[in-house]
Parts: structure tokens; sequence; C-alpha cells
């Protein structure tokens, strides 16, 4: 067989191993809350493996700070509720996930960092993913001292509680244009 043959074997049957890899990120249900000292993010993401595979990925989950600003961090496959060891990098975490084969993984990503003028959590990075997510649901609990100045993403809707405020997001097909900015006023 000749050389080339022979790579353009290899090619092929690793493009289609690739493309047996690929998962999908189809939702995401977010839990924000500022009070007087901390910006908290509460995440449930939903991954889907659509192929006969299991499927071990790294992800990266990226911050708009140094990793050594956050506060806490925390990583737990729901389905199986285990606790995610991930790796520190500069603005971002690493860590694996396994998802067997024609199964959906919903995994919790809570972190906390200090309370800023201008707070933001990463949207853009959806991008990447290729596709829109399906769902995107978001609340934001403001305590009742705090003042927002403006959003980058107007929220769709607001209640107001006993000693705080709190907004709401409803985005069907969303591929965001911008990361979500809560400007605090100061």
């Amino acid at each position: 067989m000749s050389k080339f043959l022979f790579l353009s074997i290899v090619l092929l049957v690793s493009l289609n191993v690739s493309a047996q890899q690929k998962i999908s990120f189809i939702s995401e249900y977010i839990d924000f809350t500022i009070d007087e000292d901390y910006f908290s993010m509460n995440g449930i993401y939903n991954l889907i493996n659509n192929t006969d595979q299991p499927i071990n990925k790294k992800l990266s989950f990226p911050f708009t700070v140094k990793t050594s600003l956050i506060d806490s961090i925390k990583i737990m496959n729901l389905n199986n509720l285990q606790l995610v060891p991930f790796k520190k990098e500069d603005k971002q975490i690493g860590f694996y996930l396994f998802i067997s084969p024609d199964d959906t993984l919903h995994i919790n990503i809570f972190y906390r960092q200090n309370i800023e003028h201008k707070n933001i959590y990463i949207l853009q990075s959806t991008k990447s993913w290729e596709k829109p997510l399906e769902e995107a649901i978001f609340t934001l609990t403001v305590l009742d001292n705090i003042r927002i100045e403006s959003f980058s993403i107007e929220p769709d809707s607001s209640k107001t509680g006993i000693d705080n405020m709190i907004y709401y997001w409803s985005k069907y097909n969303f591929m965001p244009e911008v990361d979500l900015e809560i400007i605090i006023d100061e």
C-alpha cells in the first residue's frame, strides 16, 4: 500500500472519530446574586452526546478576572452527584467530563468573586459551540441596598421582594452577541 493511500485512510478515520467526539451544549439555567460583598453565579449546564460512542472531553470555563481573584469555585456532576476536579489557569478553569452515548449530562458550576462596579458573566463563549443554546434562563437577585445602573442585556421582567429585587431573562435559540454586564450604581 502506498504511503499516500495509508495516510489518506488514517486521515479519514481520524476525521470520522473527531466528528463522533462532538457534544452539544444545549441549555443553561443560572442564578446570579449580588450582595454587599460578592457577585455569585450558580448555574446548571446541560450537554448532550448524540453519538453511539462515550465522550471524555476537556472543557474550559472562562472568567473575566484571574482565577486567583475568585473566592470559591465548585463543579458537580449532577448525574452521579460527584465533584468534578478542575485546574485553575490564568482566567479559566479546565476540567474533564465523561458523557455516555446518547445521554445528557447535567453539570452544576458555582463561583463567587468580589463585587465590582462592572460585574460580567461571559456569554460570548457560546459561539465556540457553533450553535445557539436551545434555552438560557437567568435570574439575578440583588439586595435592596444595591442599585443597578445598567445591563448589557435588558431583563425580560423584574419583581420586588421583601429585601431584594429579582430580574429575569428567558432566551431561546440564543447566540449571545455580548456578555452579560451588570453595572452597579456607585
